[in-house]
């Protein structure tokens, strides 16, 4: 099988949407899929559209989106029709709507991702501010990618039922293949039971690994390691991607580690350090169309604290390989589960080695690329 994978950039550099295209291409190759890439597209938008886009910012407060433009998106299509001519494939992929939604051609077209465009209105924080004319134009090239997609294959129960409920689209060409973790190695079974065996016995770690602190829930990690702290327990919060506002001086059960890009061999070798040490991945996301980094926290036999919001109950399972708690749930609630966890050594560690299971089992690129061939093939 031949597909032209089609992406807006290039595909092939990790740095572009966190790796996710990047990881998710190597799969499909490693699945006996020749892959030819369509990406590094010009963008074109409408006469007028940064005054429009300026004076919609500053004058009605709202934002008018490059990114959901129906001008730019028929640019982007145009450019996939035109390069799909110099190929021979058998279907066409694309992690993203843009590049396939006015996409005309004889091939199959298979959309991936994470979301449809109305499931992050009123979500995602830039959502809530975008121009009526934006969200036309957004539901509109949505509407059209999900129309012309012979199969539409979501990375969470979450986003499938968003397409099936807001656009109306057919049950049948709806299918759920969650991601995998954007890791390159992970330990083996012997090294994980190792690691979990060798996490702290006298003190509860805690990993907060993100950028955005307020939508990823950064405020209620450091209260509930404050109440914790308090309560007399022994805890340490590491966090890293962002530095908390206000926090001088840094309590002494903190940690701020800043930055690390795991796209560099120091950086990588670090986080993997980290989270073969911490006991619990704790992200308790108020938006979240997925969660990669809950893959990659399993993939090293770690259990994850977070929220039941949009896509993370698809990789988070209760009890499993972590918990999810309600986004009203007080800091008492967390503090309970961690504590009662913590006093059974026994059960932390089963749950720690179900959390790599998982990965194993579920949550890796092998696994969702050689899923994705075999739907392919059948929608052919």
């Amino acid at each position: 099988m031949r597909i032209a994978y089609a992406t807006t950039f290039d595909a092939r550099d990790v740095h572009n949407w966190s790796g996710t295209p990047s990881f998710m291409s190597k799969a499909l190759s490693n699945a006996d899929i020749e892959v030819d890439f369509i990406g590094s597209l010009s963008r074109k938008l409408p006469p007028l559209f940064k005054l429009k886009q300026a004076w919609n910012k500053f004058v009605c407060d709202q934002r008018e989106s490059p990114r959901f433009n129906t001008v730019a998106a028929k640019h982007y299509s145009e450019q996939v029709a035109r390069q799909l001519e110099k190929l021979s494939v058998d279907a066409v992929v694309s992690p993203l709507i843009n590049p396939i939604a006015y996409l005309d051609c004889k091939q199959p077209i298979i959309l991936w991702t994470d979301a449809v465009y109305a499931a992050l209105l009123g979500f995602y924080p830039p959502f809530s501010y975008h121009s009526a004319n934006t969200i036309m134009q957004g539901n509109a090239i949505t509407q059209a990618c999900l129309s012309r997609a012979r199969l539409a294959l979501f990375s969470s129960d979450w986003a499938a039922r968003s397409a099936v409920e807001l656009y109306g689209i057919s049950r049948e060409k709806v299918k759920v293949v969650p991601f995998g973790a954007n890791i390159d190695t992970c330990p083996d079974l012997d090294e994980i039971r190792e690691s979990i065996k060798k996490r702290a016995a006298d003190k509860i770690k805690l990993l907060f690994l993100a950028k955005s602190w307020e939508r990823k829930g950064g405020d209620v990690v450091l209260a509930v390691a404050k109440a914790l702290h308090e309560a007399g327990h022994a805890v340490e919060l590491t966090i890293v991607g962002y530095q908390p506002p206000n926090l001088n001086p840094v309590p002494s059960y903190v940690k701020c580690l800043g930055f690390i890009s795991k796209h560099t061999p120091e950086g990588k070798q670090k986080i993997q350090t980290l989270l073969s040490e911490t006991h619990f991945l704790f992200v308790p996301s108020r938006a979240e169309a997925y969660g990669i980094v809950f893959c990659e926290a399993n993939a090293f036999g770690v259990p994850c604290l977070t929220t039941y919001v949009g896509g993370i109950g698809t990789i988070v399972k209760d009890n499993i390989n972590g918990m999810t708690f309600g986004l009203d749930a007080p800091v008492s609630t967390y503090c309970d589960y961690i504590v009662d966890l913590m006093r059974d050594r026994m059960r932390y560690e089963a749950l720690s080695l179900s959390a790599y299971n998982e990965y194993v089992t579920r949550l890796n690129w092998k696994t969702a690329a050689n899923e994705v061939k075999k739907l392919i093939q059948e929608a052919m």
